[in-house]
């Protein structure tokens, strides 16, 4: 995705019935996305029923 002026990425799932569940966007700084970004949709991906 492009703002006006950053590019921003988005972890999602896809659940039950063809939903797609966006679990963390963050403004990308480099190639690598930090483990914190991760962390916080591994934990919110746990929370999906």
């Amino acid at each position: 995705m492009k703002g006006r002026d950053t590019i921003a990425r988005a972890i999602y799932v896809t659940a039950v019935e063809k939903r797609i569940i966006i679990l963390r966007v963050f403004t990308k700084k480099s190639q690598r996305t930090p483990r914190r970004e991760i962390e916080t949709a591994l934990s919110r991906a746990m929370e999906v029923d």
